[in-house]
């Protein structure tokens, strides 16, 4: 998912939640896994269409900000 259809989905109520996966096909890098109603799930992708690898969490939740405008909190789980 782009962020101009996340933006579009959490305006919506169609988002319920953000997860920071590891990067199976990278060393250190993070995906952004979008959870939404109905169990759907998408990952974050870039303009062309690519999952996009976030090599730093605070880059992935200034994402997440651009999206929803703020982030409340962060869960981690090991």
């Amino acid at each position: 998912m782009k962020i101009q259809q996340a933006k579009e989905y959490y305006k919506d109520g169609m988002i319920t939640g953000f997860d920071a996966v590891r990067d199976p096909l990278s060393v250190d890098g993070w995906l952004l896994v979008i959870s939404g109603l109905n169990d759907r799930s998408w990952t974050f992708q870039t303009a062309l269409g690519v999952s996009r690898s976030f090599a730093k969490l605070d880059t992935l939740v200034s994402q997440v900000e651009a999206i929803t405008g703020r982030v409340s909190s962060l869960h981690i789980s090991i």
